[in-house]
């Protein structure tokens, strides 16, 4: 059982408090408060419980299709009877209210797991949440479920480390309902032998399949399933392209251009080598054991495969949010270790102007778009990955 270290936290959750207060009014007064993701979830439940279709019609926006398991509707039910005006107001104030606890559970995960004791908190919280404001924004004028995805996995993590896998299995399980691309885990979890709770996980995420099955009947849920696969495929089908995603940059290096029918085969290709790698890096973290305890290997793994999810699938740009815990750990190593070398600071700064800064209204709409489409925000990830993963294999290297 991990040592509790106590955080002077409060201020630092009133400003961000303060702060989603007055961004929700200036919201409000421009008339620009509109959570059309949750939209698609809202409306989606509707169309749910009235036994009307949920895939591939677009609930609001025309990129508003509702993509995942039909279980992911079952929470949103509790908002049947309220009017879509009254529910968004509700749904905002508990995804601000996620940031805040996330950003609490985070610095306390990587205090107690790492002993960065020595580091000013504050130093720690608000640079983390200047290099995440963009992407608070639009989960907050959006309003999807990924904080409260990150925050599930945060959870089942301190559930392990407390012997409760069998919680752990099941919280993980109720997250891939939502998102199956932290179907990632499961090989995390096999490796360091968390076995009871990988079969858990794999047990609820099938209960959970057929779980509606219960109000519609098995023949209407296996009707849905299958219009979830499809709908998951069709998604996933330009992922060699996507700008963002690990494949796209590679296409980019080796000047590969029309990989869209060898997309798929490509994609494995490219998995299997980043598989090879965190492989390597697990060995490399187990070979110097002095340095790291095996809580310590396990946490880092299973928070580098997290920020990982949104290189390797299809994504929009609010689910680079899942990388909160490792801009936040290379922060702590940035202040807690000055003998990093200059060439290294600044190409961290340049990860997190890539990964974090790409403001409409600082760079002017050109620029903006160009970084947008030309995917210098996967480009960003890739370099705080990359940053977290060398500064730790060469402090082992060193041990």
């Amino acid at each position: 059982m991990l040592k509790k270290i106590k955080l002077h936290f409060p201020k630092f959750a009133w400003v961000l408090a303060m702060f989603f207060v007055m961004f929700f009014m200036l919201q409000l007064k421009n008339n620009r408060f509109e959570l059309n993701d949750f939209k698609v979830y809202y409306l989606g439940m509707k169309n749910f419980i009235n036994g009307n279709t949920i895939y591939g019609i677009p609930f609001g926006l025309d990129s508003g299709y509702y993509k995942y398991s039909p279980f992911a509707l079952l929470p949103f039910t509790v908002f049947y009877y309220i009017p879509f005006i009254i529910a968004a107001v509700v749904y905002y104030f508990l995804v601000a209210a996620a940031i805040i606890l996330l950003m609490y559970k985070t610095f306390q995960l990587l205090n107690q797991v790492f002993n960065f004791n020595t580091i000013k908190q504050s130093t720690i919280l608000y640079l983390t949440t200047l290099i995440l404001l963009n992407h608070f924004y639009r989960e907050l004028h959006l309003g999807n479920v990924n904080l409260f995805l990150l925050l599930l996995y945060i959870v089942s993590l301190e559930k392990i480390y407390k012997n409760k896998q069998f919680t752990s299995g099941i919280l993980m399980g109720i997250g891939l309902l939502f998102k199956l691309h932290f179907i990632v885990l499961l090989p995390v979890l096999l490796l360091f032998r968390k076995f009871k709770t990988s079969l858990t996980m794999l047990i609820t995420f099938i209960a959970g399949l057929f779980l509606p099955a219960i109000f519609l009947g098995f023949e209407a849920n296996n009707s849905l399933l299958k219009a979830w696969m499809e709908t998951m495929i069709g998604h996933n089908s330009s992922i060699s392209t996507s700008a963002d995603t690990i494949y796209a940059w590679v296409n980019k290096a080796l000047s590969l251009g029309g990989m869209q029918q060898q997309g798929i085969i490509f994609s494995l290709l490219i998995l299997l080598i980043l598989g090879c790698f965190f492989l390597w890096v697990i060995y490399k973290n187990k070979q110097k054991i002095p340095i790291s305890s095996e809580i310590q290997r396990f946490t880092f793994i299973y928070l580098l495969a997290i920020a990982v999810i949104p290189i390797i699938t299809v994504t929009d740009s609010e689910h680079f949010l899942l990388s909160l815990p490792i801009v936040m750990f290379s922060l702590f190593l940035l202040f807690s270790k000055p003998s990093i070398p200059i060439w290294a600071k600044i190409f961290l700064i340049v990860a997190y102007v890539f990964y974090g800064g790409n403001w409409h209204d600082l760079w002017g709409h050109t620029i903006s778009i160009f970084f947008t489409q030309n995917g210098f925000l996967g480009l960003g990830n890739m370099l705080l990955i990359g940053f977290v993963v060398w500064k730790r294999n060469s402090e082992t290297s060193h041990a």
